[in-house]
Formats: C-alpha cells, sequence, structure tokens
C-alpha cells in the first residue's frame, strides 16, 4: 500500500486530492492543512470521488503523519509556505517522490534551501508545469523546426502567477533554458490570495536560439487568453480556456488550410491522477525537474525584483506572487 500526501488543502490542494484518490492502487493519503475550513472543503470534494482502496486521513500538523516514508507528496501551499513545508516533512518522514505547486518561492535563497534539502534527502522532484503533460503541445514540439515566436495575449490572465506556466512552455518547446527576459509591466494591484500581488502589463525574451518570447495581460481585451506558435513553415493558434480549449493550425501537412485538431485542458483532478500513476508506476513524468524549473524561475523573477526594487524605497527581497 502506498503511502501519499497532500500538503496545502485549499482550492488546487482538493483538486490534487481528487486526482490520487482515483489512482488505480490502494493507497493511504495524508492531508495536511492548518486551516480546519480548507480541510472541510478538501474532505467534502475526496467524498465526491473517493475509493475503497483509498483511507484518508485528514490533519492540521506535519507532526500528525503517522507514515515513516511517503512515496509521494504533493506540496499545494501558497509560496510563502512552501520551503517550511518541505522543510518540516523532509525531516519528520522519509520522502520518494515530490510535486510541487509555483510559483516555487519568493526569494532567490530559498531556491538555494529547498535545492540543498532535495539534493542531500535524494528526493526526486518535479514542478507542476503541467502544460508539457498536454498531446498537442508534445506534438507542436517534435514538429518546430527551426526558429519561432511565442506569444499569449489575454484578459488579467495573472503575469505574476501564470507566466512561469508560459515560460515552460516556451523552454520545453526551443530545448533549452538559456532565455535574456524582460518586464513591460504597467501596473501593480492586490492578488486574489491575501498578501499577495499580481500584474498587469508585459514579459518579454529571446532564448539562445534566437526564438521570441512575449506574454501579455491587459484589462478589457475580449479574450481570456490567445496563444500563438509561429514557426518557419507553420503556426499554431490555441485557445486554452474557452470550452476546454479550441485550437486552429496551418502547416505543411495540411496544404495551406486551417485545420482544428483535437485539443483539450484537462482539470487538475484528472492530470494528478496521471502523475500519480505514471510517477509510482514508473519514476518519472513529463513535468520540468526541481533543477530545470527553479533556474526558469529565476529568469522570471530577476525582472519581476528588478521592477519591484524600482518602485520601493525599501530593499525588496521577497516577491509577494503565487
Amino acid at each position: 500500500m502506498f503511502q501519499l500526501a497532500v500538503i496545502g488543502a485549499g482550492q488546487l490542494g482538493s483538486r490534487h486530492l481528487q486526482g490520487l484518490a482515483k489512482t488505480n492502487f490502494s493507497a493511504e493519503i495524508w492531508v495536511m492543512d492548518p486551516s480546519a475550513d480548507s480541510l472541510k472543503t478538501a474532505e467534502s470534494r475526496y467524498n465526491e470521488v473517493k475509493s475503497d482502496n483509498k483511507k484518508v486521513f485528514f490533519v492540521q500538523s506535519i507532526a500528525e503523519i503517522k507514515a515513516k516514508k511517503i512515496d509521494l507528496v504533493i506540496v499545494a501551499t501558497n509560496s510563502f509556505h512552501r520551503l517550511n513545508a518541505i522543510e518540516s516533512l523532509a525531516a519528520h518522514c522519509e520522502i520518494k517522490y515530490m510535486v510541487l505547486e509555483k510559483v516555487l518561492f519568493p526569494s532567490f535563497e530559498e531556491y538555494d534551501i529547498s535545492g540543498k534539502i532535495i539534493r542531500e534527502k535524494n528526493i526526486k522532484t518535479w514542478v507542476n508545469c503541467c502544460m508539457r503533460m498536454n498531446e498537442l503541445y508534445s506534438e507542436i514540439k517534435n514538429e518546430l523546426k527551426g526558429k519561432f515566436s511565442f506569444t499569449a495575449v489575454g484578459n488579467s490572465w495573472g503575469l505574476g502567477c501564470n507566466t512561469i506556466h508560459y515560460l515552460d512552455l516556451f523552454a520545453f518547446f526551443s530545448g533549452t533554458q538559456d532565455i535574456h527576459l524582460t518586464q513591460l509591466i504597467t501596473e501593480t494591484f492586490p492578488a486574489k490570495r491575501n498578501g499577495y500581488i499580481e500584474f498587469e502589463g508585459s514579459m518579454k525574451g529571446v532564448d539562445a536560439k534566437g526564438n521570441h518570447f512575449l506574454v501579455t495581460s491587459v484589462e478589457n481585451t475580449p479574450v481570456e487568453s490567445i496563444i500563438t506558435i509561429q514557426g518557419t513553415d507553420r503556426t499554431y493558434i490555441i485557445d486554452p480556456l474557452t470550452n476546454n480549449g479550441n485550437a486552429w493550425i496551418k502547416t505543411p501537412e495540411t496544404k495551406g488550410q486551417w485545420k482544428s485538431p483535437e485539443f483539450r485542458i484537462k482539470f487538475q483532478s484528472e492530470l494528478s491522477t496521471e502523475l500519480g500513476e505514471l510517477i509510482l508506476n514508473t519514476g518519472e513524468c513529463p513535468l520540468p525537474s526541481f533543477e530545470e524549473s527553479s533556474e526558469l524561475h529565476k529568469i522570471f523573477l530577476t525582472p519581476i525584483f528588478q521592477y519591484l526594487q524600482e518602485n520601493s524605497s525599501e530593499k525588496i527581497t521577497k516577491c509577494p506572487i503565487t
């Protein structure tokens, strides 16, 4: 019987729990959150999909987790609390596999501290930049030849919390993390989560291969998000948010005509089922490794810190995005 854990049982953590509950193996699942309300929400969502081969424990501290070894843990806390969760759990029990939510951490120092723990404890770790799990994106990666441009534009989709998804997809397509990124932030405002901030504006960059990256989040645009990948002989346009996703492609294979391939954005509860089964059955998954994603996070955070510092009279050491 596997021992699983979900640390942080908020909106996203409870969806991870649903996904793990639907996996095809027997397991005990430890769900930890200091908030009793969050645990109630998680328990309610678990009851929607609960399985006879799972036993779930809802606890308010890591010290209450009785398993000595965790086969797979998903850490879905907010960024301010993620390092503490990793430190506490790694000190409490042995961890084989770990998946972390993003944005990973609010300071560069925490990337170094967490990386040291992961290496010393030999925890195989990935980051949940889950666009890589989509079949169409995998096909695009295999079809792109030569230089390409990547753009994503939409209505207030969250430049702070979601750019890392697009940057990861760009790096996935290009095969390099040697990316120079700059910011064109126009506005800062409080995020939905208390204590965090969000941005409007753009992030743009170019990688070592000459591929171009541009993402823009602005108010009052007619679409939630449109992704365009323009290659030397092919174009892909993707609307990931309308009706669970739509896509149009024009390539030499389509003889210059627009075609609409099958495309759907899966819910996190579905993806977590796939992740749980892949990781525990094979020890592998399509997500970026912790080391790979940490480098992309630092590339992303550098211009954000620059912007925050330029607009503050105090030294900025933490970036409050999650």
